[in-house]
């Protein structure tokens, strides 16, 4: 079985259409999200977040399905990461767990900001009922 992130890969590959900036990104917070779970200096508290998004990447009817609207489909798992990366900055008191875990072509705490600052762009009014889906207001 190939490795999740290389199936992102693949179907992203070539894509140039509305937020491929950072669709392309895509794969780098999948890989981000399951190294934080081994890095020593996780907050033991945030395990069930990075979980979730771990899980809403790979549920095939999430809120912006990729089967309907294609590498589109990817913006809310991203941002849903995004949200996480920057709980673990804020929890943890600084983003050097999140930059030695990224392996992303752009810095990824600019990238989390631009993320979260784009949210109505990306989600529209789609965040409260993404957050319900997973559980996220009950971790």
């Amino acid at each position: 079985m190939k490795r999740f992130d290389v199936m992102l890969e693949k179907d992203i590959s070539g894509y140039e259409g509305e937020f491929s900036d950072l669709i392309h990104q895509a794969p780098a917070f999948y890989r981000l999200m399951t190294r934080l779970l081994d890095d020593k200096d996780l907050p033991k508290s945030l395990s069930p977040r990075i979980i979730a998004a771990i899980a809403y990447f790979i549920l095939p009817e999430d809120i912006i399905p990729e089967d309907k609207f294609g590498p589109v489909g990817y913006v809310d798992d991203i941002y849903l990461c995004a949200f996480v990366a920057n709980e673990v900055i804020e929890e943890s008191g600084s983003s050097d767990i999140i930059s030695r875990n990224w392996d992303g072509t752009r810095p990824v705490v600019e990238l989390i900001k631009e993320i979260l600052d784009r949210e109505k762009e990306l989600l529209g009014d789609k965040k409260e009922r993404m957050m319900q889906y997973i559980g996220f207001d009950e971790i």
